[in-house]
């Protein structure tokens, strides 16, 4: 398929755009690359450790939601198969437009292998997505009380927000009971949303753990590089940077980011070298872990068509011989 011609002057911008936000954080922010290795060198290697593991857990679970929601759709899938499919998505997001351009591989892949429309597919991602942002601000509204407000008010408005997610479910719930989509109406129709997603809430209020495990991954990270600020400032801090980051003007968010954490750790006295080695960690972190995590189920994949079915090994019984014409 050619090349539309907007297409590449575009993608030439991106790679401007990017250059130009990481030529900011290193004149702007005083960032050196002796001071950004300095502060890897020094990273905390327990911190680091309890990082990742994090980050590890909360990958699993976003492969368990995406195929949970999948199977609300009526998509037909392999959990290897997805799971395949979103680590797969989740590097190619470095290296796309937006840190959510791998979403479209996977939407694709998921299409093409399930055999379900592209609305469908993409629907499945677009739902995935939703209820994390959903579960993130979540977070980010109990985070802002208690970090502008304090323990108590912070305490307050975490209850609040636990006591309005009970009603709204209730409703949710009619919501979906009363919900008889007519022939006619279109897949993305809210009638035919809440029919086709019955458990919508659920994975909305799994996304809440999830987030938190990609908040305290992010914590952890700082606090592995040297930058101690409470968690509730973390959640504000992660929650604005994941959303600027979904917007395509850099090359997978890569210099957005960067120039985004230094920003708002700064006021916290934290030094750029720390807030880019967090931030290009946060970054890059989900990519490293899928590749040894892809590489597995690809050798899972080899060893599974390799073995032999029980039936191979048995041999077929011979055919019962036949008298030979014009022999006695």
């Amino acid at each position: 398929m050619p090349k539309r011609g907007w297409e590449t002057p575009l993608a030439l911008v991106r790679v401007l755009v990017t250059l130009g936000f990481l030529t900011a954080l290193f004149f702007g922010f005083g960032l050196t690359p002796r001071r950004l290795t300095s502060a890897v060198a020094d990273a905390d290697a327990v911190d680091l450790t309890f990082a990742v593991i994090a980050m590890a857990v909360l990958l699993v679970l976003l492969v368990l939601k995406w195929y949970l929601i999948a199977r609300w759709l009526n998509i037909s899938a392999h959990l290897s198969s997805a799971a395949q499919m979103y680590l797969t998505g989740t590097v190619l997001s470095n290296v796309l437009p937006t840190a959510i351009g791998g979403d479209l591989y996977r939407v694709y892949m998921l299409s093409r292998e399930s055999g379900s429309p592209f609305g469908r597919s993409l629907l499945s991602a677009v739902l995935e997505r939703a209820t994390g942002y959903a579960g993130l601000l979540t977070l980010a509204a109990g985070g802002a009380a208690f970090y502008f407000l304090g323990i108590l008010p912070g305490i307050a408005v975490s209850l609040a927000l636990a006591g309005a997610l009970l009603p709204a479910c209730w409703w949710f719930e009619r919501a979906q009971s009363s919900a008889d989509p007519a022939p006619g109406l279109g897949l993305w129709h809210w009638k035919r949303l809440l029919s086709l997603a019955p458990n919508l809430h659920f994975a909305f209020l799994i996304s809440i753990p999830q987030q938190a495990l990609w908040i305290s991954s992010a914590a952890l990270l700082g606090r592995a590089f040297g930058v101690s600020i409470p968690w509730s400032y973390w959640t504000l801090a992660v929650t604005a940077m994941t959303l600027l980051t979904v917007v395509p003007v850099s090359v997978g968010g890569l210099g957005v980011r960067e120039v985004g954490y230094a920003a708002l750790l700064s006021p916290l006295g934290v030094e750029s070298s720390k807030a880019a080695a967090v931030s290009l960690a946060i970054g890059f972190g989900p990519s490293l872990l899928s590749l040894p995590a892809l590489l597995l189920l690809a050798l899972l994949g080899l060893r599974s068509q390799r073995s032999p079915s029980p039936s191979a090994g048995q041999a077929e019984p011979a055919a019962p011989s036949r008298p030979i014409a014009g022999r006695r």
